[in-house]
């Protein structure tokens, strides 16, 4: 009985224009420099519309080797091919590239093949065919790689390259917050155990949220980008970071599909790429920030507008930072130095905290403290600055003393949200800003309105609206006065200010913050 051909057919979705995939699918003298399972492919006749080439691959151990025929239809951006010669009685396929949503290709390979190697065929047919499948699964995505490597190469050039618009990264802080996020998909969405949901969770390859479109700028200036989820819960860091680090690249590979210009990592996701260091920037294409930079300026103008407020000299004051051996926490720690008494630093890694103690030291006037427990580095403080990256509150309102201004720019935030009782002590969510237009991802982001956001994801919009894709905010300890001044420049000409106090849902007005003023005079007399 005759054997039937083993048919193959891969498909995906590439981010770019048929004619530009098209060109790469050509080029296969280029195959072997990046597919490790391509050996060799040569060229060996050239026409018009046809070519002849030889190819030597290996497919999970089994080496091929065939020469064959392609056929070109440019019109229909087809290619068909047939090996004349080689290990396979029959090797014959096509590439079909369809115009797909967004400007995109759907690439699909087909392929028919025979062994012709009586018994074996029958017994191995099948298992051969699915090696196949995965190889050429295998090379697609390669060469969509490769492809996304070419058009972020050419960013810069913006004649010709057509990347732009912005990425946000953000995942839930917790969570009561991830349940709040289906329930906007699905109002009566019902929990199940908390076990099984966050394990479905982890499963869940990034993915885009929402599109977010028409952010206008003060100049009147479009922009445009996307909420892309990280699937992940602050306490997965401490079951899996390597998951969470792999989640964080399928994010930014996310991006690149989208062709966005910049992405930012906001969150725990930054805290993630941090240990993983410099490998983290290799593994994708996209330019990326942290956002750090912006969200120290508004921390830093926030403390200042405070303590006017609060009636505070800075220059006489002593200063506290939680996670003040963090990105953010040690560049408003340097900044400091320069300006208060006291600069008091706290850190759960002793080391870190000598190495940061010896840096400072060259920064600024202010006396230096170290500290490994929050609660007490607070109790004296007239300023804190809760910067830890920890899954949960670490920060007790008691501890602060009457009067302290604390600037929470924690996420998850360091202290509690539950009710205080303390209504002499100015508590403000910090390194938030104020848009010129509404940024609305769909769901709550923990922000009071659309017109306030997390001044990690306000840099990612600012640095698109000036067309500026470079990893900005990135690695720990490069946030300079310099950067500082330069991104808030940047904010400012399009419209992005510091936003008013705010605590939780609730704005701080003019009459909230006399009392509180007030009321820590009187607890001080």
């Amino acid at each position: 009985m005759m054997q039937e051909p083993l048919r193959i057919r891969v498909t995906k979705i590439f981010p770019a224009r048929r004619w530009k995939v098209l060109r790469l699918i050509t080029k296969i003298q280029e195959f072997p420099f990046y597919m490790p399972n391509v050996k060799e492919c040569r060229v060996l006749e050239k026409k018009k519309n046809s070519s002849l080439t030889q190819w030597r691959i290996e497919i999970e151990g089994i080496p091929l080797v065939w020469k064959e025929e392609d056929v070109f239809d440019f019109k229909n951006f087809t290619i068909q091919f047939r090996a004349t010669e080689g290990d396979l009685e029959l090797l014959e396929g096509q590439w079909l590239l369809q115009e797909h949503e967004e400007k995109n290709t759907m690439v699909t390979f087909e392929l028919s093949i025979k062994l012709g190697i009586p018994m074996v065929e029958n017994i191995i047919g099948e298992v051969v065919a699915e090696k196949f499948e995965r190889g050429f699964e295998r090379m697609l995505q390669l060469m969509c790689e490769k492809l996304t490597m070419r058009r972020y190469k050419n960013i810069h050039n913006r004649q010709w390259s057509d990347l732009g618009g912005f990425g946000v990264i953000g995942h839930p802080y917790n969570l009561q917050h991830l349940v709040r996020y289906f329930q906007y998909f699905k109002p009566d969405f019902r929990l199940p155990s908390q076990e099984f949901l966050v394990k479905l969770f982890e499963l869940t390859p990034s993915y885009k949220s929402y599109d977010v479109t028409n952010f206008k700028s003060k100049t009147g200036q479009l922009a445009s980008g996307y909420f892309i989820m990280c699937p992940i819960i602050p306490d997965m860091l401490i079951i899996s970071p390597e998951k969470v680090v792999e989640k964080v690249v399928e994010a930014c590979r996310v991006a690149e599909n989208l062709g966005a210009g910049i992405v930012t990592l906001g969150g725990f996701t930054s805290i993630a790429g941090e240990m993983y260091g410099k490998s983290l920037s290799s593994l994708v294409n996209v330019p990326v920030t942290t956002g750090n930079t912006l969200t120290v300026a508004f921390v830093l103008e926030g403390v200042r507008k405070a303590a006017k407020r609060m009636e505070l000299d800075l220059s006489k004051a002593r200063v506290t930072i939680i996670g003040g051996t963090g990105d953010i926490g040690s560049a408003c720690a340097r900044a400091l130095m320069q300006e208060a008494a006291e600069v008091t630093i706290t850190s759960r890694n002793e080391k870190n905290l000598m190495e940061a103690e010896r840096l400072l030291a060259y920064q600024g006037k202010a006396q230096i403290k170290t500290s490994c427990d929050n609660n007490e580095a607070v109790k004296g403080a007239d300023i804190v600055i809760a910067a830890a990256s920890a899954s949960n509150s670490i920060l007790d309102f008691k501890h602060f003393k009457s009067g302290a201004i604390i600037c929470d720019v924690g996420y998850p935030k360091n202290i509690s949200y539950t009710a205080c009782d303390r209504n002499d002590i100015l508590i403000f969510s910090g390194g938030i800003a104020s848009l010129p237009s509404d940024f609305n991802v769909g769901f709550d982001i923990g922000m009071p309105s659309h017109r306030a956001l997390y001044g990690c994801f306000a840099e990612a919009i600012v640095l698109d609206l000036e067309q500026h894709y470079e990893n900005f905010s990135w690695g720990k300890g490069n946030i300079t006065r310099e950067r500082i001044d330069l991104i808030r420049s940047m904010a400012s000409k399009h419209g992005f200010e510091l936003a008013p106090f705010f605590w939780g849902s609730r704005q701080l007005t003019d009459e909230t913050l006399d009392e509180i003023k007030e009321n820590a005079k009187e607890a001080k007399a």
